[in-house]
This record gives C-alpha cells, sequence and structure tokens, in this order.
C-alpha cells in the first residue's frame, strides 16, 4: 500500500506546526482562546485509490471537522485513512448527514469512470480535507469561529499541491473562499456553481455545493427526484465534470 503521498502531507503540516503530534502553529493561542473544547489539527483523509491516481483525483474542501479526536495519534495521516476508508461502513452512516452525502455525491461522480462503482466502495477514491484544520467541538457541530479559517486558510495552498487533485468540490463557503485565493485563473465559467480553473498550473473542475448541513439549499442544489430515485443536480454535474476529464485526456 503507497503511502507516498501521506508521507509529503505529513512532512508538510509538521514544517507548518500542524501536525497533530507536532503542534506548533503560531495561530494556536488565537484559535483555541476561551474554547476549552478545542482540539488540535487533524489531517486530511487521502484515500488509497486517490492516492494511486487509479480514477480522476476528486477532493472534497469542507469546512472544519465539527468534531475533534481527542487523542492526538488519531489525527495523523495514516490514522485518519484507516478510520474513513477501513473502519467505516458508508451503509450505517446517517443518509442526511454531511458523510454521507459526501460518499454520495462522490459515487455520482466517480461511477461515470468505474460504472459498477457503488456508493460503498466510493471511500476507496476520494480525498476530504477541512478548511479549518483544529476543531472548536461545538455542540451539535457547529461551524467553527471564523478566526480559524483565516488563519488555516494560508496553509491550503501547499496543501492542494501536495493533493494534486482534478476535480474539487468545496462544502460551503469557507471553503470557495480558499479556493477563490489560491486559483491562478478562471478557465471557463459553466454555471453558477461549476467552473474550470488553473491550480497549480494545472486545469481542474469546481465544482462549489452548499454544505449538507444547509439542508434547503443543499438539496435545492442535489434535486432529488423521487419518482426516478436519482439526484438530477449530481448527474448534470457528473456529466460535466466527465466531459472535461474525457477532453483533458485526448
Amino acid at each position: 500500500m503507497s503511502h507516498i503521498m501521506l508521507k509529503s502531507l505529513e512532512h508538510y503540516y509538521r514544517s507548518k506546526g500542524i501536525l497533530s503530534t507536532d503542534f506548533t502553529c503560531p495561530y494556536k493561542n488565537k484559535c483555541s482562546f476561551d474554547c476549552s473544547a478545542f482540539t488540535g489539527p487533524k489531517s486530511a483523509f487521502v484515500s488509497t485509490g486517490y492516492e494511486a491516481n487509479q480514477l480522476p483525483r476528486l477532493l472534497f474542501l469542507s469546512l472544519d471537522s465539527g468534531i475533534g479526536k481527542q487523542n492526538y495519534l488519531d489525527r495523523l495521516p495514516t490514522a485518519v485513512r484507516q478510520q474513513n476508508e477501513v473502519d467505516t461502513d458508508t451503509l450505517v452512516l446517517h443518509k442526511h448527514k454531511h458523510w454521507y452525502r459526501t460518499h454520495e455525491l462522490a459515487h455520482y461522480i466517480l461511477r461515470r469512470f468505474k460504472p459498477d462503482l457503488t456508493v460503498e466502495d466510493a471511500k476507496h477514491y476520494f480525498a476530504h480535507a477541512n478548511s479549518a484544520k483544529c476543531c472548536m467541538n461545538k455542540k451539535q457541530k457547529k461551524q467553527a469561529d471564523k478566526i480559524l479559517f483565516k488563519h488555516c486558510r494560508e496553509y491550503l495552498d501547499e496543501e492542494l499541491a501536495i493533493l494534486d487533485p482534478k476535480i474539487i468540490v468545496t462544502q460551503g463557503n469557507e471553503a470557495k473562499f480558499g479556493i477563490e485565493r489560491f486559483r491562478e485563473k478562471t478557465l471557463k465559467v459553466l454555471d453558477k456553481y461549476a467552473q474550470t480553473i488553473e491550480l497549480n498550473r494545472k486545469s481542474v473542475f469546481w465544482l462549489h455545493t452548499y454544505h449538507p448541513n444547509n439542508w434547503g439549499a443543499f438539496n435545492r442544489q442535489r434535486n432529488f427526484d423521487k419518482e426516478k430515485q436519482e439526484a438530477k443536480g449530481w448527474i448534470t454535474y457528473s456529466d460535466m465534470i466527465y466531459q472535461f476529464a474525457n477532453q483533458k485526456s485526448e
């Protein structure tokens, strides 16, 4: 099993003081001030299939983690992979919550490239990073204070370079602000949510979605057809992404 990308992430996190076992971030005290439930940085989740580039690399960039594990060893890159790719049973996840909806959208996008892919197997082929690396562990997983996103945003550029995505899905506005800051240029606007951008001197498909916790807006964008039992919004965007990837391979 390859761990080259995980080792690169670990090295980068350590160099910036945002590795869970080496938490020396200069913003640590400012971000954790007066927050007794604060937990330190958590690595991005990088699946084995994503690292091996078995399918077009699909990266979800979300907000903060909502719940941060107290044991700092559980927030290291290898541990996060174990938790999300091995220990997680996708089929028992709450169907209306963030993590299942992430798997669902990954399934809609990636099944165009792997037709036999199931929603429970999507976890082997995508990556997921948080815009805020630390967590305030607010009640009901409420979003962290803006100061965390402000300080963590400077770490995103090199993290994205290591993760090297072909497709980025941002979940929520704080994630969107990060991509807006670091994209080199907009190549083509497809609609109000989708565009192709230049990032790290490469062409990338960027789809912005509402965060799944923003149920009303998210579900309108998802546009679920109860009669056909399919998310028409995700079908539309998966078609755009498939066309983009084919154009890139020609």
